[in-house]
């Protein structure tokens, strides 16, 4: 192959791989960093989305089961129950 004719093929590869790269768009630092992932939008950011809310009202589902454990001990040791509104 000639000498010019590889500078051809070189510089249209080249072009060619710089052309199919997307610059990434602005994030969210903050944001990032609170969920412990990137923010990019993926394939998956439905199933993504599903598991931060699940992790969003974990806190809620502990708060309920330390109510409920709380109550089974006093009824397992003969107390009555609290009266509930």
């Amino acid at each position: 192959m000639r000498p010019a004719a590889r500078l051809t093929l070189s510089c249209l590869v080249l072009s060619l791989l710089a052309a199919c790269g997307a610059p990434s768009p602005p994030q969210d630092e903050a944001e990032a960093r609170e969920k412990g992932r990137d923010t990019d939008k993926t394939v998956f950011d439905d199933m993504i989305q599903t598991e931060d809310r699940a992790r969003a009202v974990e806190g809620v589902v502990l708060g309920h089961k330390a109510d409920l454990d709380a109550t089974i001990e006093q009824q397992s040791e003969g107390a009555t129950p609290p009266d509930e509104p």
